[in-house]
């Protein structure tokens, strides 16, 4: 027997396999075998104090998380589509109908395709006559202080103090400025803006995007529009001589 070895007895060795030692069993066993180790301090208080720290600074950062997250979603849902190199115009799952929700209730959402054929219709019986007849430039209804009237008989404006360096609307002038926006709110399409270039009448719509202008444009006698000046103006064929512009609002 090596004399340097304590002799292994009953009172030394742990029980039989087959028995099961409690947790202060084993470690009084484990420390009798290591003399030198130092003793653990353990302070409950301590330790659950921290693990409570932890816990709230895992759900402050996942809190932050999601609520960047939801931020940014719904930034880029009610931005609408967006242009993106080589993929055109793209936009967030569920954009469309968040839009329709939280925008719905207030005019100027641009038209949805289904639309455009009976706004057409409409602009075609109750507002083109007019536009023709009076032969108008500009028409302008809002937003802005001055109401705008340019036509055959001169270039009118009406409307808050700053607009009185202007030319006044007359009776005749004010009388025809009411004609046309009667037939633009019978007709029922959101018409902001009337202009000609050349011998195309654009009506601009009403809108509530920071990004975007929407405008329907009869084009007579014109197979294809006016060429795009930017990468996401996008002109849409509606039927025979009327198309649908989108341009970036400025």
């Amino acid at each position: 027997m090596d004399p340097t070895q304590e002799p292994r007895t009953a009172a030394t060795e742990p029980t039989a396999a087959r028995d099961i030692l409690p947790d202060d069993a084993v470690v009084a066993y484990l420390r009798a075998r290591a003399p030198g180790l130092p003793t653990a301090r353990f302070d409950p208080r301590a330790v659950t104090s921290r693990a409570r720290r932890a816990l709230r600074r895992r759900r402050r950062n996942s809190v932050l998380a999601v609520a960047t997250a939801a931020a940014v979603y719904l930034a880029l849902a009610l931005t609408g589509p967006l242009p993106a190199p080589g993929l055109g115009s793209v936009s967030v799952p569920g954009g469309n109908a968040l839009r329709a929700l939280v925008l719905g209730p207030f005019p100027g959402d641009a038209p949805r395709p289904d639309q455009r054929h009976a706004d057409v219709d409409r602009l075609q019986t109750d507002v083109l006559p007019v536009v023709e007849d009076l032969r108008i430039s500009s028409y302008f209804l809002e937003p802005g202080p001055c109401r705008v009237l340019d036509y055959a008989r001169g270039n009118y404006r009406d409307g808050d103090p700053e607009c009185k360096d202007l030319v006044p609307f007359d009776a005749q002038a004010r009388a025809d400025f009411d004609e046309v926006t009667g037939d633009i709110r019978r007709s029922g399409v959101p018409v902001e803006r009337i202009f000609r270039y050349g011998d195309g009448i654009h009506v601009q719509l009403e809108d509530n995007s920071w990004q975007y202008n929407w405008e329907y444009a009869y084009l007579p006698d014109t197979g294809s529009p006016p060429a795009a000046t930017s990468p996401d103006e996008q002109w849409t064929h509606i039927r025979g001589d009327w198309w649908f512009h989108r341009t970036h609002d400025d």
